[in-house]
């Protein structure tokens, strides 16, 4: 009897709700914080959202033409370390998915102290795609 009694009374102390109390208006309740001063995260510029959109794009106008001249027979892969990856088709989206989002995440921890840096790191980034991109259009 004892025994159903101790866990009766273990299991509705585990079940119960943090306890409240009624605070008179003058004194304002204690409440676990943060930190006092917490420095605001700085606001993202407003050309970052569309660069990570470009280069999404990018990204997968790479793979689609990239996919395209080497079905064509007349081309080759002439990155060295995409070479394995290109043969198989959900491996070589799933990379560039990847890389895509490695440089998003990269961007992002950057414009929080250096926002600029991280505009111009997209902006570089993004040209380099698209020179990429232009280039796969010129081959067939």
């Amino acid at each position: 009897m004892s025994r159903t009694v101790c866990i009766s009374l273990v299991v509705c102390c585990l079940a119960a709700g943090p306890a409240a109390a009624q605070v008179s208006p003058e004194v304002a309740p204690i409440q676990a914080a943060g930190p006092l001063f917490r420095a605001p995260e700085p606001q993202r510029p407003a050309a970052l959202v569309p660069m990570y959109a470009s280069l999404v794009t990018l990204q997968t106008l790479d793979v689609v033409s990239t996919t395209r001249a080497l079905s064509s027979g007349g081309a080759y892969e002439a990155n060295p370390v995409m070479r394995g990856v290109v043969g198989s088709p959900a491996a070589f989206v799933a990379v560039k998915a990847g890389t895509t989002a490695g440089t998003i995440w990269i961007a992002e921890r950057m414009r929080k102290k250096h926002p600029v840096r991280a505009m111009v790191f997209m902006a570089s980034t993004n040209a380099m795609m698209a020179a990429v991109v232009a280039h796969n259009l010129r081959v067939k």
